[in-house]
C-alpha cells in the first residue's frame, strides 16, 4: 500500500509543535474549561505569612474563551491591595480578614494579554463576586489559602487539586454540645464550594451507656437518613461511651456546607469537627 506523507508548514523541523497563542481552536464545539497545568501554589520563602508563590503554567479561563499562560512565576501579597506584577499586592478588595478562606485566581486582560493573579473571599469556580482589576476580564480559580486568627496565611502544601494545611492543628469549625439525638444540623466550613473537605471528627459523651454509638457527616442536602450503614464513624463497646474520632473527607455543597448528626441515648453528646485541608475539585473541573 502506498504511503501518503503528511506535512504541516507550522511544524518545526524537529517535529515539535509550534507555540500556541491560546486563542480558541476552530472545529471544537465541546467546552475545554478543564484545561489546566502547573500554576502550583506555595508559601513564599521570605514572607510565607502574607505572600504566596505561583509557579508557571496555563489554564483555560472560566468563560472558555482563552487559554491563559503564566510564563514567569509570580509572588502575590494577600495583605496589600492588588497591583500588577510580582512582589505586589494581590487582594481584590478590602483588607485581609482573619480565619477566612480565599480563592486564588489567575486573571488576564484580553486587550493587552497581561496575565496576573489575585486573592478573593469568593472561592467559587465562577468567581461572580470577585472584584476584578480595571480591564481584566478573564479569570480561573487555581487554588485556595486560609488565614489564621492573626490574618496570616496558614502553611500549606499542594499537589494538583489537593491542599493540605501544615504547621497548625486542624481548624475547629464545629463545636456542638447541644445536639438532638439522630437529628441533622448544618455547618458551614471554611473551604471552597463543591470541594471535598478533609476532616477530623470527634464524638464525645462521658455518660453514654449504649453499646453502639454513631456519628454521621454528609453533604448538605444529601437527605441521608440515620442508620449504621450511613455512619461516618461508629464504635461498639461493652461499657459506657467516652469519645472516638476519625479522619476522613466529605463533599461540601455550593454553599460550603455539610450536615452532621450523632446518637445520644443517655448523657450529652458533643460533636467536634475540624478541617485540615480540602480537595479543590473545581480547580480542574470548573462547575
Amino acid at each position: 500500500m502506498a504511503q501518503t506523507q503528511i506535512t504541516d508548514k507550522n511544524l518545526a523541523p524537529t517535529g515539535t509543535m509550534p507555540a500556541w497563542d491560546g486563542s480558541a481552536l476552530t472545529g471544537i464545539t465541546t467546552a475545554i474549561t478543564g484545561v489546566i497545568g502547573g500554576l502550583t501554589l506555595s508559601n513564599n520563602g521570605t514572607d510565607g505569612a502574607h505572600d504566596i508563590d505561583i509557579a508557571t503554567g496555563y489554564a483555560r479561563d472560566y468563560g472558555d474563551a482563552f487559554t491563559m499562560q503564566l510564563a514567569t512565576a509570580l509572588t502575590k501579597q494577600i495583605d496589600a491591595t492588588w497591583a500588577v506584577g510580582t512582589n505586589a499586592g494581590g487582594l481584590d478588595t478590602g483588607v485581609v480578614a482573619a480565619s477566612t478562606g480565599y480563592g486564588v485566581y489567575l486573571i488576564r486582560r484580553s486587550d493587552t494579554g497581561v496575565v496576573d493573579a489575585l486573592f478573593s473571599t469568593d472561592m467559587s469556580a465562577a468567581g461572580s463576586s470577585v472584584t476584578m482589576p480595571t480591564n481584566y476580564d478573564q479569570k480561573r480559580l487555581i487554588g485556595w489559602v486560609r488565614t489564621d486568627t492573626s490574618s496570616n496565611i496558614t502553611g500549606f502544601v499542594q499537589s494538583g487539586d489537593y491542599f493540605r494545611l501544615t504547621g497548625v492543628a486542624p481548624y475547629q469549625e464545629v463545636n456542638d454540645s447541644t445536639i438532638t439525638a439522630n437529628t441533622y444540623e448544618t455547618a458551614t466550613l471554611t473551604v471552597p464550594p463543591l470541594s471535598e473537605a478533609l476532616l477530623n471528627a470527634v464524638w464525645t459523651n462521658t455518660a453514654e451507656g449504649a453499646t453502639d454509638v454513631y456519628l454521621y457527616v454528609m453533604p448538605e442536602g444529601a437527605n441521608d437518613g440515620v442508620g449504621a450503614p450511613l455512619a461516618y464513624m461508629t464504635i461498639r463497646t461493652a461499657s459506657a461511651g467516652d469519645h472516638f474520632g476519625k479522619a476522613g473527607s466529605v463533599l461540601v455543597s455550593a454553599s460550603s456546607q455539610i450536615e452532621y448528626a450523632a446518637s445520644e441515648v443517655a448523657g450529652t453528646s458533643a460533636v467536634d469537627i475540624r478541617v485540615w485541608g480540602c480537595i479543590l475539585h473545581t480547580r480542574s473541573n470548573p462547575q
